[in-house]
């Protein structure tokens, strides 16, 4: 059920009471965020389970618990476990849900999964709407909560503005003379064909899964799976377009190449989602260049690339030939915290989560991943364009924040566990040269509005 990695935290604490004592959330709200009021004073200690995925997720909450404790001064332990990946937790989950116990207090929510979920009868998690009211307009939605609504309510949190940018190996570039930025995708064509001298797996890696590199591009070139609304639209224009350049990248030019796992034999080890061959080369320089967001680029990759310390820059997506108005990002994935609704500890782990994503401590993830706010409060802290020591001393804030503008939400939906089976497939024949990008994107679409009713949803 559990992995044997895990962690326990005990600090000076935290007084809570009832409910009704986190109704002070409405209150006015501080430069840092929602005001929650002072601290009730009835003394508590209480130890929470928390179930995590990603490294690095629960470090950041691990500090914002240090600042939430000695704001109360009473006692809150937290026990940290990582799950294998995302999808086993939301099983391990459903199962714990079904025995009725068993469950974490707190649990974090990859936006892919949470799906499965979502559709119970009984929803087992906090809405956190109550608790915010009004406060929620300082937040970025697409981000902080709507990844994990259903019917208006959220059941979760983000605090991952999660912007996808383009990643690249400063020292690889300088060496073979490519200057950032490449303003438009087909600027990659040039740029892969000086790299791959250096890094014979070129500028980035393809991944061929239904949440990676093809969903970014096609989301910013105005397709993506699922339309505002819940419509499916995989044979939408764009996606074709898409998935044809990529294939070309890969296959015409040879600048990119696909994640060694989803290259024809490839398999996963267990939950990794990149693969021991991906990090050494990412390491070695093997390859030069990454498409993701803070979360990945300057989060894992602290862990599958450890060498490469101060070798990262980061620039803006580039823009699609033709398309003016090319958004200058998409959102790139996403995980919320939530809280178990019948936890025997639910006040208090609604209390932390709420206190955790409304208030400075999301700063925490800036400091330690460079994870931008999804609160626009937070937008003009200084110390959000301090110049960052992983990207070659790049001042990011401003890259980060350019990306906000017009910012572009990919829409996965309360049913992309039954697209995305349906998708796995279809992006893997054509990026494995089997068959043609138009009838396997028209095909998909069908069986995905299949899968989608058989389900009990409406694909239009």
């Amino acid at each position: 059920m559990q992995s044997p990695r895990s962690f326990s935290t005990r600090r000076s604490a935290l007084a809570v009471g009832s409910v009704g004592a986190l109704a002070s959330l409405i209150g006015a709200c501080a430069p840092g965020g929602v005001s929650l009021g002072p601290a009730p004073s009835k003394s508590a200690i209480s130890d929470i389970q928390a179930w995590y995925t990603v490294e690095g997720r629960y470090e950041w909450l691990d500090a914002a618990l240090t600042d939430f404790n000695a704001s109360r001064g009473s006692e809150l332990r937290i026990r940290w476990t990582q799950q294998a990946d995302p999808s086993r937790l939301v099983q391990t989950l459903m199962i714990t849900i079904a025995a009725g116990g068993g469950f974490p207090d707190i649990v974090d929510l990859d936006q892919s999964f949470i799906g499965r979920i979502l559709r119970l009868p009984d929803i087992p998690l906090v809405a956190f709407n109550d608790r915010l009211k009004g406060a929620a307009r300082d937040f970025i939605g697409p981000a902080f909560s709507e990844p994990w609504s259903k019917g208006g309510r959220f059941y979760a949190l983000g605090n991952e503005l999660n912007v996808a940018l383009f990643g690249y190996r400063h020292d690889i570039w300088t060496s073979t003379g490519i200057r950032a930025p490449l303003t438009v995708w087909d600027d990659v064509i040039a740029a892969g064909k000086r790299v791959i001298t250096n890094s014979p797996d070129g500028l980035f890696y393809v991944r061929a899964d239904p949440a990676g590199t093809h969903l970014t591009l096609s989301t910013q070139a105005g397709g993506g799976y699922v339309a505002p609304g819940g419509r499916l639209q995989i044979d939408h224009p764009a996606n074709v377009r898409t998935l044809e350049f990529l294939s070309d990248l890969v296959f015409k030019h040879g600048v990119a190449t696909l994640l060694p796992y989803d290259r024809p034999g490839g398999n996963r080890e267990g939950g990794d989602m990149i693969g021991a061959v991906a990090k050494a080369s990412f390491n070695s320089g093997r390859v030069a260049g990454d498409i993701g967001p803070m979360s990945r680029l300057s989060g894992q990759m602290r862990f599958d690339a450890p060498d490469t310390f101060g070798k990262w820059m980061v620039q803006p997506l580039p823009r699609w030939t033709g398309m003016s108005h090319t958004p200058p990002s998409v959102t790139s994935g996403g995980t919320g915290v939530g809280v178990m609704k019948h936890s025997p500890d639910v006040d208090i782990a609604t209390d932390f989560a709420l206190w955790a994503h409304t208030t400075q401590a999301v700063l925490h993830d800036f400091d330690k991943r460079q994870t931008w706010p999804v609160n626009r409060r937070l937008f003009d802290e200084p110390r959000l364009g301090d110049r960052i020591a992983w990207f070659h001393d790049q001042p990011i804030g401003q890259v980060l924040r350019d990306a906000t503008t017009n910012l572009v939400p990919c829409i996965l939906g309360a049913y992309w566990p039954e697209i995305s089976r349906v998708l796995a497939p279809a992006l893997k024949a054509v990026l494995h040269q089997q068959r043609p990008v138009r009838e396997v994107l028209a095909e998909a679409q069908d069986a995905a509005r299949a899968a989608v009713t058989q389900a009990g949803g409406n694909p239009d």
